[in-house]
């Protein structure tokens, strides 16, 4: 009779093989669904038609979404003494990275009225504070010149306004997978692990977690050979513009990171202090393969 672990096992894996089986259901049915004129040759089936229509919508909604990436629609703000009527234009912006969208960002707009004519302004977004909404708004979408000049001159532009503000979008997210490749490849635990983790001890799993090491510690275990110098640390600010990289021999590297993920300016010291011109001329480059060029 087989135990109670061994049954659980056997569960899970079943678990397991539904969900892949389902999976590939669901593909099968979409590569059917999306074959040329099935719709004529079923027929008058009008359930069979209802599907087929639904899996056309989201082939076009899919292949919208990746060629284009910028969408806009129309909500209507429930608040009765909303502006204009209460009516919104709503940008949904999509970012992919390694080819999978990893986000959705949206930005509503309403209307300001000035005399005959109206002005684009932001009223609400989900755009993180680290990209600057702000200045692309008074670039694109400008609400007005000086009291001296007509508010006319000013021309707003939503089509590059959206365009721009995907770009930052993207770039940002190309700079944080870059940096999460650089702490996996370096072996540093997510950034968004659980502190409660990091409290269990000072090594867990050959990695030093508690990135308070003294001088002469450091010393002591480079002269006997017995820990190897490896990566305290990666840090970055939000945006992921200024990258640090702490190792445990008391080394140092501060990068400047530029917006397409380039490491533009780096400034390495050795463990007392001193600049490691050497270094941080290596660190010049993309951001993916910068620890096997220092390391070089």
């Amino acid at each position: 009779m087989e135990s109670a672990d061994q049954l659980d096992a056997d569960i899970s894996d079943l678990h397991d093989r539904i969900a892949i089986l389902k999976a590939q259901r669901a593909n099968l049915t979409s590569v059917l669904l999306s074959q040329p004129h099935l719709a004529t040759r079923l027929g008058s089936n009008a359930e069979a038609k209802r599907i087929v229509d639904q899996q056309l919508r989201r082939n076009l909604e899919n292949t919208y979404r990746a060629c284009a990436g910028v969408t806009a629609y129309k909500v209507k703000d429930p608040d009765p003494y909303a502006v204009h009527n209460g009516d919104i234009l709503g940008i949904s912006i999509e970012v992919p990275v390694n080819g999978a969208f990893v986000d959705t960002y949206h930005v509503l707009l309403t209307v300001k009225q000035h005399e005959d004519f109206g002005r684009l302004r932001i009223h609400k977004h989900t755009i993180p504070t680290c990209i600057p909404l702000q200045q692309l708004a008074s670039k694109w979408l400008p609400q007005g010149a000086n009291e001296g000049d007509s508010v006319k001159d000013t021309e707003q532009n939503l089509v590059k306004f959206g365009r721009t503000l995907r770009r930052e979008l993207v770039s940002w997210h190309m700079r944080l997978q870059a940096l999460q490749d650089l702490r996996t490849e370096a072996k540093l635990p997510d950034a968004d692990a659980d502190v409660e983790d990091d409290t269990a001890g000072l090594v867990s799993g050959g990695k030093v977690l508690n990135a308070f090491v003294s001088d002469d510690s450091s010393e002591a275990e480079d002269d006997d050979g017995e820990v190897p110098v490896h990566i305290l640390d990666i840090e970055a600010d939000a945006a992921v513009r200024s990258v640090t990289i702490t190792w445990s021999d008391g080394r140092t590297a501060g990068l400047v990171v530029t917006k397409d993920g380039r490491v533009e300016k780096a400034i390495c010291r050795a463990r007392g202090g001193a600049r490691d011109g050497t270094s941080g001329t290596k660190a010049i480059g993309s951001l993916g393969g910068l620890l096997r060029r220092l390391s070089s």
